[in-house]
């Protein structure tokens, strides 16, 4: 695979990219999506090595979950470079071998994450993963998305529900940021429930956010560390990434990257699907750091 020329800006947000998905998949060596992206990122700077050194890891993993086509074409691709790779070859059997089985004796995964909901009971637990999405060939309509079913109510479910924050706190945070967010006007950021629970000071920030990706499983991203371009965050409507809390933070090839603060918002994930004629790879984040990217962003002062 050939590089094209890049430029030094571009080469700048790809070593960017590289450095983050490379402390992603040191804590989760099961997120392929993040595997692919460092793979593609390689292969953009040239660095055939390193590329092939994370093809290796992708193909390993694919074979691990037994998702044996996936793996079978990465390792294919390792032999295209690389021939005379005996080890490589030998996989490459085996996994034909695995294909060659019945298929009620194949283990199948449609997803990098097997994702335990445990006890949560929700009605549409639609969540945010790193699985692969795109955008639903209907024409999606452009009316702005009401906040009235943002996702916070099965989210104060999961706190309460997993023991998180309980449930007077979680109760009272709720009420707070439906009535701050319903008086928000035009060009304003929203406000996070996570964000809310955790001014009481009954809880942290970072125990919050561990426990929800301890029982999830999610992608997370450190966006605080991420120089976010603005462009890429307003190819979404501000009804979106203002009112939503929901920011594209970088796009590689034919994959953009999205972070929440509400891995439980259904509609406004449902919404970027429509929007964006891209493969989707979704993240949690900090609401302070999605705040800031948008204040940032649309030149907007921080709230009080």
């Amino acid at each position: 695979m050939m590089s094209a020329p890049i430029s030094t800006e571009e080469q700048e947000q790809i070593l960017q990219t590289i450095e983050m998905f490379e402390v992603i998949v040191q804590s989760n060596p099961n997120d392929c999506q993040s595997f692919e992206i460092l793979k593609e990122a390689y292969w953009k700077l040239g660095r055939q090595k390193d590329a092939l050194a994370v093809t290796r890891r992708l193909a390993d993993t694919y074979m691990h979950q037994g998702q044996y086509s996936s793996a079978l074409l990465e390792y294919e691709g390792i032999l295209q470079k690389e021939p005379d790779n005996a080890e490589v070859v030998a996989l490459l059997g085996e996994v034909e071998a695995k294909l060659a089985e019945p298929a009620d004796r194949a283990k199948s995964s449609n997803s990098a994450i097997d994702v335990d909901f445990g006890s949560i009971a929700v009605d549409d637990p639609t969540l945010i993963t790193i699985n692969q999405t795109r955008k639903e060939t209907e024409t999606s309509s452009t009316a702005p998305i009401s906040l009235d079913n943002d996702g916070n109510e099965p989210l104060a479910k999961f706190l309460v529900q997993h023991r998180l924050a309980t449930e007077d706190t979680v109760a009272g945070a709720l009420d707070r940021v439906r009535r701050i967010n319903k008086n928000g006007g035009p060009g304003t950021v929203g406000v996070s429930l996570i964000d809310e629970v955790t001014r009481t000071n009954t809880v942290q920030m970072d125990t919050l956010l561990c426990g929800i990706l301890d029982r999830t499983k999610f992608a997370y991203v450190p966006l605080e560390n991420y120089d976010v371009d603005r462009q890429i965050v307003k190819m979404l409507p501000e009804s979106l990434t203002l009112g939503r809390l929901i920011v594209p933070f970088d796009l590689m090839s034919r994959t953009v990257m999205v972070a929440m603060a509400n891995p439980f918002d259904a509609l406004g994930k449902e919404a970027v699907q429509q929007l964006f004629d891209y493969n989707i790879q979704w993240h949690l984040a900090s609401p302070a750091a999605i705040s800031k990217v948008l204040r940032d962003t649309y030149r907007l002062t921080a709230r009080d």
